[in-house]
């Protein structure tokens, strides 16, 4: 916003107010001007419009027509060239808004597409991330070939043991196997049998006494994991101590020692240093002990060892694939690790496994959406509502969803429920204001920013925010503690110090405003707005040269503004450089031509240059878009009366005081001309 001096409003021109204006004219100067106009003059005009037709300058051609239509409504080549005007421009209207209209179904089709592969096209679109991505495909590939080799071998090595009766290395061949490869069925197979065929070369003592081992070991084993489960932690690390001194190669006696550990206090670095190697061993004597993979990547997740934990997370699962915790952390690994679409295929295999599993659908909606997939992270987002109603980061992630699409109402919803869920976080506060902002409720988005603040006092945006209600308001002096509030708590931010200026142009303070404005555009050489409102103070202070100098700046920033533009030709009309004033006005005019103010300044512009023609036909343009413009009717009867017109002159003091009751200017320029 650039303050009441300085916004340009883009209006559309009324049709109505069209034919209301056109009509008007012809029944004040048919009839009138017959005698006035020449013949030359009348012919000169036809032909320039036909000229402007020829080169698809419709409406430049329809103003001069118009012209000769208000002084002889009857004239037939005018009104033949008129109708033709009208037809071949409302043919390319419509050719122009078909065009748009194709453009908009194309892209209506793509929309939901695009949606769901955004992620994807992201990524194909970034050489730098598919070179990486690729890279990293093909190490894992040389990693899995290898790890394939290295298992064909030990077991190829564990089968030659077997057949020649070297049982325990056979046994030892399949768990290197399967440390390598948790799920080989080869590899298992291989133990399976090595153990069998130890068991039947055994003597009936030596059974005998293996069986009576395994009997105290189990009761030892089934006490330590009783204990653990009662956590009876110090009991369970004796018990697996007596199970390790039967048997050092039992796996789940070390799993226990790792749990004892563990389980007794995970936030303990020690406790979780000694968890760690007893799960270590326990998978060196056993490699398919999933819960010992499942508690190191606990760990490894813990202390900030992504790799390590996804690895342990993913060997875990391949052992006990439909176990819901399992994928559930994984899934939070990856995604901490921004493996976002891996992520989200670990929470949805949760899904599959367990639907309302706390939390997974609000976590799979955060994959979605770092991916790119508006559309699925919503349907994530409401199911997480469905499983959990009361879950508030489900209701705020839903409200973004609606805020980005501009849905301000769905938005206020959803914020409104997250807030009242948690009114303890701010940003929950901050959002609705922004969607009741969006809405145009600008007491509710007062009132929901006040909120925030009482919550955190020195947050810059939202005091930024809370000032741009207060100028909506209309509350200058709010605007004015807000904004000052705003720069205080971060001098450098260019919007909070353009804000503070804009609020203290309102209130008359000049000179702070200029202050302002000027810190602003110091702090954003890419920042427009303070460089424009400094053109205009400097401007209407008679400082031409300064308000010349800001306005250039904006306008390598924004070159094609109309805003811009518009205020150029002001400052170079005070300076009196008619030329440029006028290169500046035009740009301004053309770039909008239905803005009845921009027409307005060409108009006079072009009388300051002495172009009295073209400045009649400028004002009468302006009239026919807005037949209550009186100081359009006031300059083109000065204008027509200065060039000897006095006839048509007076014809536009009677259309001015049918139109504009009351005009304040008509008895001066009645004086003047009767």
């Amino acid at each position: 916003m650039y303050g009441n001096k300085k916004i340009i409003i883009i209006a559309a021109a009324v049709i109505l107010a069209l034919l209301i204006g056109l009509g008007l004219f012809f029944l004040l100067r048919s009839g009138a001007a017959d005698t006035e106009q020449t013949s030359s003059k009348r012919d000169n005009m036809l032909l320039l419009a036909r000229d402007y037709f020829d080169q698809g300058e419709y409406q430049m051609a329809l103003d001069l027509l118009n012209q000769l239509l208000i002084d002889n409504a009857t004239d037939e080549d005018a009104r033949e060239l008129r109708d033709d005007i009208l037809a071949a421009r409302k043919s390319e209207e419509a050719a122009s808004k078909q065009a748009e209209l194709d453009a908009l179904r194309n892209q209506n089709e793509q929309l939901a597409e695009s949606l769901d592969r955004l992620g994807e096209s992201i990524n194909r679109e970034n050489p730098e991330d598919t070179a990486a991505r690729e890279r990293a495909e093909a190490e894992r590939r040389q990693r899995e070939e290898a790890q394939r080799q290295e298992v064909e071998s030990l077991i190829a090595a564990g089968r030659r043991a077997l057949s020649d009766k070297r049982y325990d290395d056979a046994v030892e061949a399949a768990n290197s196997a399967l440390r390598v490869q948790p799920d080989s069925r080869a590899a298992r197979t291989l133990k399976n049998d090595a153990e069998k065929a130890r068991r039947d070369a055994e003597s009936a003592a030596e059974r005998q006494a293996r069986e009576e081992l395994e009997r105290e070991l189990g009761k030892l084993l089934d006490d330590g994991r009783r204990a653990v489960e009662r956590e009876q932690y110090t009991r369970a690390k004796d018990l697996s101590a007596q199970a390790r001194a039967l048997n050092p190669d039992s796996g789940e006696a070390w799993a226990i020692e790792g749990d004892a550990w563990y389980l007794a206090d995970p936030q303990n670095s020690d406790n979780r240093r000694r968890a760690s190697d007893a799960y270590e061993a326990a998978l060196q004597r056993n490699p398919q002990d999933w819960n010992s993979h499942y508690r190191l990547g606990e760990i490894a997740y813990a202390e900030g060892n992504l790799d390590e934990a996804i690895d342990s997370f993913q060997r875990a699962a391949s052992l006990k694939p439909d176990m819901a915790d399992i994928w559930y952390e994984l899934g939070k690994a990856q995604f901490r690790d921004a493996r976002y679409a891996d992520a989200a295929g670990s929470f949805e295999n949760v899904s599959g496994i367990q639907s309302d599993f706390p939390n997974n659908w609000f976590n799979l909606g955060l994959c979605y959406s770092r991916l790119g997939k508006t559309s699925d992270a919503y349907k994530a987002f409401t199911q997480s509502i469905k499983v959990q109603p009361e879950h508030a980061p489900s209701h705020y992630e839903t409200g973004r969803i609606y805020l980005r699409g501009e849905n301000w109402s769905g938005a206020a919803d959803s914020f409104t429920m997250a807030a009242n869920l948690a009114p303890q976080k701010v940003r929950y506060w901050r959002s609705l204001g922004a969607a009741e902002y969006g809405l145009g409720n600008y007491d509710e988005a007062q009132d929901a920013y006040n909120k925030a603040v009482n919550l955190d006092p020195a947050h810059g945006d939202t005091l930024y925010n809370l000032a741009l209600i207060a100028l909506k308001q209309g509350d200058v002096d709010e605007a004015l503690t807000k904004a000052a509030a705003a720069v205080r708590s971060d001098g450098s931010n260019a919007a909070y110090l353009y804000t503070l200026g804009q609020a203290a142009e309102l209130a008359g303070m000049v000179d702070q405003a200029i202050t302002s404005y000027r810190k602003s555009a110091s702090m954003d050489p890419g920042y427009s707005k303070p460089r424009i409102n400094l053109g205009v103070l400097y401007n209407e202070r008679g400082e031409d040269d300064q308000a010349i100098e800001y306005l250039l700046q904006a306008m390598r920033i924004e070159p094609n503004s109309s805003a811009v533009w518009n205020n150029l030709g002001k400052a170079y009309l005070h300076k009196g450089d008619y030329s440029n004033s006028l290169k500046y006005f035009e740009k301004a005019a053309a770039s909008n031509p239905d803005d009845v103010e921009l027409q307005m300044n060409l108009a006079l512009a072009l009388t300051e240059s002495g172009e009295n023609n073209r400045a009649e036909t400028a004002y009468t343009r302006v009239i026919t878009m807005d037949p209550t413009r009186g100081d359009a009717y006031d300059k083109l009867a000065r204008l027509q009366f200065s060039s000897g017109d006095n006839s048509g002159a007076l014809s536009i003091i009677k259309a001015l005081e049918k139109a504009v009751p009351g005009y304040s200017g008509l008895s001066d320029l009645k004086a003047l001309i009767q």
